[in-house]
């Protein structure tokens, strides 16, 4: 029951991860022939456009992907109460999905992190990669580096946002469980 649980918990998030990201890329308006994007919208949209027909993406956010993230959060949620209680409070049950996608959300942006640095260190041979990974974690970054400018030349805003997030993760964790200290 253990492994199976955790191969579910991990194809969950897998799966919530790409629905969060496919939504980011929707609103940072990255065109839909990019790579990237052709290759989220063939992995979700066995998901994304049942889900379209109700609620239908507008604006800035696709709120499909996001309403479907809410689901497989909810469905993670669910089976983490048959398989091992949690949530076991009515206020855990209801917290736990919205925690869990900004869970997902905080480790994609970890995830981010960790590419934007590894891609600057590899140096204008992959420029593309590069750049798109620096699209998607800039917005993240500016505010961070109106604090905390650049020194001799190193810019420390990604080790700091990744130390804050980590922060956050850690609180966030047990809300995401259901386990809500009250």
């Amino acid at each position: 029951m253990g492994l199976l649980f955790d191969l579910f918990t991990f194809a969950t998030g897998l799966l919530g991860a790409v629905l969060l990201l496919r939504a980011w890329l929707w609103t940072l308006a990255i065109s839909p022939r990019d790579p990237l994007v052709a290759v989220l919208w063939k992995l979700s949209d066995w998901l994304v456009n049942p889900v379209a027909y109700v609620v239908k993406p507008r604006g800035n956010w696709e709120w499909s992907c996001l309403l479907a993230a809410l689901l497989v959060a909810l469905v993670q949620v669910l089976v983490s109460r048959e398989a091992i209680g949690f949530p076991a409070t009515p206020l855990g049950f209801a917290v736990a999905p919205f925690a869990l996608v900004l869970r997902w959300a905080i480790n994609l942006l970890i995830w981010g992190l960790i590419l934007y640095v590894i891609a600057g260190f590899l140096g204008a041979r992959h420029y593309g990669y590069r750049a798109m990974i620096s699209t998607l974690v800039d917005p993240f970054l500016r505010p961070v580096r109106r604090i905390l400018p650049r020194i001799a030349g190193w810019d420390f805003s990604p080790g700091l946002l990744f130390v804050l997030l980590c922060i956050v993760l850690r609180l966030l964790t047990p809300a995401s469980m259901g386990l809500l200290m009250l």
